[in-house]
Formats: structure tokens, C-alpha cells, sequence
């Protein structure tokens, strides 16, 4: 019987003596005071609230008009003759003057579309959104927000692309707004800079309409 207390003795006092790897805790052979070990316990915590992605397209045209002064002659080289423009306008190529934003994100976003003359061009040249042929998904989710000149200054609100996408699942909402230029200008040379198109976008979470966007955050626009 003492035989194998000792043997079990000698099992213990080995397994003690363990090489002393990373996360265990090692004794001497004998232990002559009380011997504890501790370890502290951790946890994460993941919230189940889905992460906003934004993801906005702004596609511009080229935005580049012709101006034909009344009278210009266009020589046609089938019929060898020329064609005269009996009145002065403008011209661009079909497209060119559109901006659209397309919304892709989880989220609703809004913003304002602004167009301004170049002050050395103003008083014979006018760059202005043609409002009346603006394309929008929803008329809540589009108005503009200066009433005394709809042609230069507009607001946005495109709806959650996640939400959009139940009942057409390859779409997203988008505005489309064209642009055109009027007045008579005097003669200049090459191409110039006669006016300048500013999108800003800001975020819209949470906010179903324009209107209800509008009312609390129509001074950060």
C-alpha cells in the first residue's frame, strides 16, 4: 500500500514539471503554500444593426453647346451647295447636357443641383436646367426649394436602393436633369467656360420624403 502512494506521489510531482508553455501555469515539485492561478474573461459584443453603404453615381454629360450665328453658311458636299441658318441658336449633341444621380446606397440621400453664369458672359448668355423635362421616380422624393427660380437652383431625395430594389430588384432611384443655354453672345474664340453646374449630396437617413427632409435640414443644404 505504501508502495503505490509513493508511485502515485512520483506521477504528480512529473506533471508538474511540465515544459512551461504559453497559458500554463508551472509549480515547483512541492508546494508548501496554497497555489492559485486566474484568467480574465472577455467578450464582443455585435450589434445586429446593418452597416450603411453609400454608394452615389453623378454622371454628367459633356455639357458642351454650339452657338450658330444667324446667317451661318454650312457648305453640303453631296448637293455642292450651302445652307444658311436663317436664325442664331444653340446646339449640342443628344445626351450632353444631362447630369444624372443614381442612388446605390442602403440608405436615402439628398442633396441640392445649382447652376450659375460665369459673371463675364451674364449678360448675354444664360445657363439655366430646363425644368420642365427633368426626369424623377416619385414627385415627393423631388421639388424645388426655390420657388422664385426653379431653373438654377434644386433639391433631391433619393430613396433607400434596399428598399427600391423589392419591387425592381435591377433598379435604383435617379433624377435626370438637363440643362441649356440661352441669349445672344457676342463673337468669341474656341471653347470658354460660360457657367458651372454644382452637386452637393448629404446624407438622408431615416427620412422617407423630401418634404419631411427638407424641414429639418434645410439650412445645412
Amino acid at each position: 500500500m505504501k508502495k503505490l502512494k509513493k508511485t502515485a506521489a512520483l506521477i504528480i510531482a512529473a506533471a508538474m514539471c511540465v515544459g512551461m508553455n504559453a497559458g500554463t501555469v508551472a509549480y515547483a515539485d512541492t508546494l508548501e503554500d496554497e497555489g492559485s492561478s486566474s484568467a480574465d474573461v472577455t467578450a464582443t459584443y455585435e450589434s445586429s444593426e446593418t452597416e450603411i453603404i453609400y454608394s452615389v453615381d453623378i454622371t454628367w454629360g459633356s455639357l458642351e453647346f454650339t452657338y450658330t450665328e444667324a446667317g451661318a453658311q454650312t457648305w453640303d458636299p453631296s448637293t455642292h451647295t450651302y445652307s444658311e441658318a436663317e436664325e442664331g441658336g444653340w446646339s449640342y449633341e443628344e445626351g450632353s447636357n444631362i447630369l444624372t444621380i443614381t442612388n446605390h446606397s442602403n440608405s436615402a440621400v439628398a442633396g441640392t443641383v445649382k447652376c450659375e453664369t460665369n459673371e463675364t458672359y451674364a449678360e448675354t448668355i444664360t445657363l439655366s436646367m430646363d425644368y420642365d423635362n427633368i426626369v424623377y421616380e416619385d414627385s415627393n422624393h423631388f421639388s424645388a426649394i426655390n420657388s422664385t427660380n426653379p431653373t438654377t437652383y434644386v433639391g433631391y431625395l433619393l430613396s433607400d436602393a434596399s428598399e427600391f430594389a423589392l419591387e425592381n430588384p435591377d433598379g435604383a432611384e435617379y433624377v435626370e436633369i438637363p440643362f441649356e443655354l440661352s441669349g445672344d453672345p457676342d463673337e468669341f474664340e474656341g471653347s470658354v467656360t460660360v457657367g458651372t453646374v454644382t452637386v452637393k449630396l448629404v446624407s438622408a437617413t431615416g427620412y422617407d420624403s423630401w418634404f419631411a427632409f427638407l424641414a429639418t435640414n434645410y439650412s445645412s443644404l
